[in-house]
């Protein structure tokens, strides 16, 4: 019962505020987003499609050089096609399930200068999986992955003074407190992945404040792209696409405030998550800010993990 309830709580809260409904009549108030990424490089994960790909294609035509990066190259260089020779996007292949691949991913990347980092890619998977470096598969993806990304480009000196970092969240994330070795579930039997991709969700807000509080000449911002009908959405939701199909934002719908944050570049704001142009509170319901761990504890957890496996 406890759970019927907290169901019909998120979805009765949530519906129209994250579906196209919500975009349609908060972007009334909105002027139109004239901006201009002329000089910028930006690196978006998870760009083969979806949100990432928006993005990527959204900053590209505002004047970006946009690196995509993700696991199939077929799909990558899918994308460079599509934007064509006018706009300046290339592509660079990496799982980033693997830390070894994010490594070689950053060695690749010397000595450029990262203007926005999108720390786009997630999956959630409804089967339990490791990857061969011994981490259950959506938290290699969903939160260590970026963890290791963000912190060997901040060493590399790639992200510097003036350059952004945008996480993407999910509405998810108000289902889940910080909890750590749950994130990581080594077995079937301890594994749920609509569970599990909350957890994750919860972990990169809680990052996301650290980084701002570790790099203050930076910008690190955790933004929410709503509800949106994306591949992945397809494959592991397919009830939840089945029933709302028809009230789901667009791949541009859910890459607007990303976009918006990295030309406004508006003051960032501990707890907080943007959502369409605007900070929200990172804690819809009071269950979630009971945790015994703080922001040391996890970036102490996801550090052993990637010392640990690469």
């Amino acid at each position: 019962m406890l759970l019927l309830w907290r169901v019909l709580q998120f979805y009765g809260r949530f519906f129209l505020s994250f579906t196209a409904i919500g975009h349609s009549v908060r972007s009334l108030l909105w002027k139109a987003l004239e901006a201009d990424f002329t000089g910028q490089t930006w690196l978006v994960t998870g760009a083969s499609g979806g949100i990432g790909k928006a993005v990527a294609l959204a900053a590209a035509h505002a004047g970006a050089r946009v690196i995509i990066a993700g696991r199939s190259a077929e799909k990558l260089e899918a994308v460079v096609r599509e934007a064509g020779p006018d706009l300046d996007i290339t592509a660079e292949t990496a799982d980033l399930s693997l830390m070894r691949e994010v490594a070689t991913l950053v060695d690749r990347l010397a000595g450029q200068k990262i203007d926005v980092l999108v720390n786009n890619v997630g999956v959630l998977l409804n089967r339990h999986s490791l990857t061969d470096e011994g981490h259950e598969t959506s938290f290699a993806t969903n939160i260590l992955g970026h963890y290791l990304l963000t912190e060997k480009l901040l060493e590399a000196g790639s992200l510097g003074p003036g350059s952004a970092v945008i996480n993407m969240s999910s509405g998810g994330m108000h289902n889940a407190p910080l909890v750590l070795e749950p994130m990581n579930a080594m077995t079937p039997e301890r594994f749920n992945g609509v569970a599990a991709y909350a957890m994750h969700k919860r972990a990169m807000a809680v990052l996301t404040d650290h980084w701002q509080a570790q790099h203050g000449e930076l910008r690190f911002y955790l933004t929410h792209p709503g509800w949106v009908d994306t591949d992945g959405v397809k494959t592991s939701l397919p009830t939840f696409r089945k029933l709302l199909k028809w009230v789901l934002r667009d791949a541009d719908q859910g890459a607007d405030t990303a976009l918006w944050l990295a030309a406004r570049r508006p003051e960032p704001k501990p707890e907080t998550v943007w959502f369409d142009r605007a900070a929200r509170p990172a804690h819809a319901f009071k269950r979630t800010r009971a945790s015994k761990h703080a922001p040391v504890d996890l970036v102490a957890f996801l550090d052993g993990a990637t010392r640990k496996r690469r």
